[in-house]
């Protein structure tokens, strides 16, 4: 590891530990409700895809929809294989000339790991914000297509699929055409090698498709639209089209449910510790500062006494040996106890003085001085 990084390092651990570790705990709480979120979320997706029936594409119109108006809508499960409806095109890709109702082109540029020379911020930057050098570019293009039954195939029943492409589920999509291109070194290039963190080494160039004939699963809100079946994305549902059968997500589901329940409350407890453990040393400080607070006006208290005359007759330096005299003034009897080293010095006035500095420290061990104790003879 190099010095650089060992400097980060140690400024991000002496962040995460100010305020005796508020500031950590309130991140850890930060990411424990967020975790929280997720398990919800989970938890909410895998009641609704148990709940959802798995029904047969023929069995759709009269089982699931019967008695349903204009607009209404219920949550369903089909499988079945894609097909392009009667009279619909399909898409021919370059890469694989094979049929599809959906096509993803996608470019990446992949760069290539390098130090700046001008600090070590570029550091902090490849470490927070990596993901925002990764250059993507992405295209898509479908056409109108639905699931037919496999067993019922020749019936003609056939759930039309609203697919839009921009639904926030993944798509069950295969990879055609995978390539990889080298990018020619040029001046721009060059440049991006001196001032940053990363330079393009390649292009990865790829195009998915979801193929005429696949078997998959449909989850989502089914509704009847001119005398047809047409099934949409609920945004409640991390699924849409998928490989999986109800029963896979409904496992998968349950794991990831399980998963954040567990970060929850791990890093629940780990938070509830940190900030417990950051308001105990708060409510220690305050406490201190008010004892503090007490004992200062006690002395000062005790000085105006002695100033009034009360006890002066013992403070002639004819009447005490010098290892009863203050240390600065040389002149009165030492009545100032500094804590918490205990050290009796000086006298009150000497002591006042020393409490007005800018760092108030003891005269002898110079440890920092958090309040004064005026010492009476017995």
């Amino acid at each position: 590891m190099s010095a650089r990084d060992r400097e980060t390092i140690e400024a991000l651990a002496r962040v995460a530990a100010a305020l005796d570790g508020a500031v950590l705990g309130l991140g850890t709480a930060a990411l424990a409700a967020a975790s929280l979120a997720k398990y919800l979320a989970a938890s909410g997706a895998l009641r609704l895809i148990a709940e959802a029936p798995a029904l047969a594409i023929p069995d759709l119109r009269y089982s699931l929809l019967a008695g349903l108006g204009d607009g209404e809508s219920r949550l369903a499960v089909v499988r079945g294989l894609v097909r392009s409806p009667p009279g619909g095109t399909f898409l021919i890709p370059p890469g694989s000339r094979e049929h599809c109702v959906v096509t993803r082109h996608t470019q990446t540029c992949l760069f290539g790991e390098w130090r700046g020379i001008f600090g070590w911020t570029f550091d902090l930057h490849a470490l927070f914000f990596k993901s925002l050098k990764e250059q993507i570019i992405t295209s898509s293009r479908w056409v109108p297509f639905g699931l037919v039954d496999p067993a019922s195939e020749k019936s003609g029943e056939m759930v039309h699929v609203k697919f839009d492409g921009a639904v926030h589920q993944s798509l069950p999509l295969t990879t055609v055409y995978h390539k990889l291109i080298p990018v020619e070194q040029n001046s721009y290039t060059l440049f991006q090698t001196i001032v940053g963190n990363g330079y393009p080494i390649a292009l990865l160039d790829e195009e998915k498709i979801l193929p005429i004939g696949k078997e998959i699963t449909a989850i989502g809100l089914c509704r009847l639209k001119n005398r047809s079946v047409e099934i949409s994305s609920c945004p409640e549902l991390p699924y849409f089209l998928s490989d999986l059968t109800k029963g896979e997500m409904e496992a998968e589901m349950s794991s990831r449910a399980r998963f954040f329940f567990w970060v929850t409350v791990a890093l629940g407890t780990v938070s509830v510790g940190l900030l417990g453990h950051a308001i105990y040393r708060l409510w220690e400080r305050v406490k201190r500062h008010r004892e503090a607070r007490e004992a200062q006006e006690r002395f000062h208290e005790a000085d105006n006494e002695d100033d009034a005359g009360e006890n002066g007759s013992d403070d002639e330096p004819g009447e005490m040996g010098d290892g009863q005299l203050c240390v600065i003034c040389l002149r009165k009897r030492r009545r100032a106890a500094f804590v918490p080293c205990g050290h009796l010095v000086c006298c009150c006035n000497c002591a006042k003085r020393v409490e007005l500095m800018d760092e108030p420290l003891c005269p002898v061990c110079r440890q920092d001085i958090q309040y004064m104790l005026r010492v009476y003879d017995s």
